[in-house]
């Protein structure tokens, strides 16, 4: 079932090392401008005070876990970037710990290392553990669950299962979509008690003997019941805000995040720092995934059959509720993925070392394993690059070249979803402009205008009419990128008459 020794000294220190690297790579950057979603949990929740915080669910913006930690994080060291980010910060580097676990006991030593280290260097790890949200605490208590829930069937202890029903209501206190990940689990669950009761004698039964246990049922029911008594006093918020974003996915603006292709378009975009060779990448990478998974299945049936449940029924339940198929929700898979990739990749690693020893390079099969691995870094690190080179999104440096190029008689205004970063955040003495009349007023003072937008497709759909007048009467004087997908920021200014 994986290698169950003892951890030995060396290992340990191998561990200890690829942590204090992943955990300088998070540090970096981690105090760079706010984006969007991070600026409207601040304003709109961080900063309300606690009782008014706790009984808050206008919005599916507010991860009420998460928010709850970061507003104590803010309190104790004062309202910045990094401060907002540092819970996400913590749960990133746990759940870098729970999942080299799991590997470990599943996968066994190797695959366990070598999964620790993509997932230090990890782009899209990194990206999300200095992102003020609860995508973070979500992978720690959807990985520490899994373990429990592996542990609990395997041998039924009320213990493992009173810390699995913790995690599960952990997890959904921290973000709804939660409930895909758990749904999965009780679909497996589901599965693994019908054939045990069925089969009482067979390899199930013998194997999972919690799938028969009344430790098991009780784990999933105080889950359960605390997740009840945790979102009792916000159900009729819950209920408006999820049908808020069921109908408003369906809006020409957002219609093309409900089909599952763009997500695979906006994790295909993130190779780009590959240059030329991310095609190649991608399908040398997908050949291996699908490899590594066969392998894991092989080795942890339950491990994969919960992963891979998820990911289906994610999207199968998003696609039924007309919620927008983003990529975040998809980050609680990432362990597993890069598992996959791991045990994929040692297994290849193996082939060629195989072959190698049938010819004249026989000699060479012991670099095979270190090169493979300097490989892998080094395009881990090029992907990495990317996030330091950019923000997420760079209202700030939008704001500082509009100030350093405007005159003193010059107006700034910002339209669409650049509004509320800039107006409540960042310059609120701008004005805004939320029609063509708004825009008008601010022309027809004569001095030149500068405007600034982000998110241009959603803009030039739910703002056409103030775009056509930003067409005809401005120049485009700057596009600052980001490393959010589609959130690049453009700054405009108004043409001399």
């Amino acid at each position: 079932m994986g290698d169950k020794s003892k951890l030995e000294r060396w290992e340990a220190g191998a561990v200890a090392a690829l942590l204090v690297l992943a955990l300088v790579v998070r540090v970096v950057g981690l105090n760079a401008g706010l984006w969007y979603d991070e600026v409207s949990t601040l304003i709109h929740f961080i900063r309300l005070p606690w009782g008014q915080l706790a009984t808050d669910f206008s919005s599916l913006n507010n991860h009420m876990f998460y928010s709850l930690q970061a507003k104590a994080c803010v309190e104790l060291f004062g309202e910045s970037a990094w401060a907002l980010r540092l819970p996400a910060l913590i749960m990133g580097m746990v759940s870098l710990v729970l999942i080299w676990w799991l590997a470990r006991k599943e996968a066994g030593r190797a695959a366990a290392l070598v999964t620790l280290l993509l997932l230090a260097l990890s782009y899209h790890h990194v990206w999300f553990t200095q992102n003020a949200r609860g995508y973070t605490g979500l992978l720690t208590w959807t990985a520490a669950a899994t373990i429990l829930m592996i542990s609990g069937l395997r041998q039924p202890v009320w213990r493992t299962w009173t810390l699995y029903g913790l995690c599960l209501a952990a997890g959904m206190y921290t973000h709804l979509s939660a409930g895909f990940f758990f749904v999965a689990h009780g679909v497996v669950f589901a599965m693994l008690s019908t054939i045990a009761f069925l089969r009482p004698r067979g390899r199930v039964a013998r194997g999972y003997a919690g799938a028969r246990s009344i430790q098991s049922y009780y784990g999933f029911g105080l889950g359960g019941v605390l997740t009840l008594l945790l979102h009792l006093p916000l159900v009729d918020q819950i209920r408006s805000s999820v049908g808020k974003v069921s109908s408003g996915s369906s809006t020409s603006a957002m219609a093309e995040w409900n089909n599952p292709m763009r997500t695979l378009q906006e994790f295909a975009g993130s190779l780009d720092a590959l240059g030329p060779f991310a095609p190649y990448a991608l399908a040398i990478g997908l050949g291996v995934l699908i490899l590594g998974a066969v392998l894991v299945w092989r080795r942890s049936p339950l491990l994969a059959a919960i992963y891979l449940t998820q990911i289906l029924l994610s999207l199968l339940l998003l696609i039924a509720l007309s919620f927008r198929i983003w990529p975040r929700y998809f980050f609680v898979d990432i362990g597993f993925v890069f598992l996959c990739a791991a045990v994929g990749s040692l297994a290849v690693i193996a082939a060629v070392e195989r072959a190698l020893r049938q010819t004249a390079l026989r000699s060479v099969t012991r670099a095979a394993l270190p090169v493979a691995l300097v490989m892998m870094v080094v395009a881990s690190s090029v992907l990495l690059g990317r996030n330091y080179a950019y923000p997420k999104q760079d209202f700030q440096g939008a704001i500082h070249l509009v100030d350093r190029l405007r005159g003193p008689q010059d107006v700034s205004t910002s339209v669409g979803l650049a509004i509320e970063p800039i107006h409540g955040y960042f310059a609120p003495a701008w004005p805004v402009t939320r029609t063509p009349a708004d825009l008008n007023r601010l022309l027809a003072t004569g001095h030149p205008v500068w405007l600034i937008t982000s998110f241009e497709s959603h803009t030039r759909t739910t703002q056409a009419d103030i775009m056509r007048e930003v067409d005809a009467r401005f120049e485009k004087m700057a596009v600052l990128k980001g490393t959010l997908g589609g959130g690049n920021v453009q700054v405009y200014r108004s043409r001399p008459k």
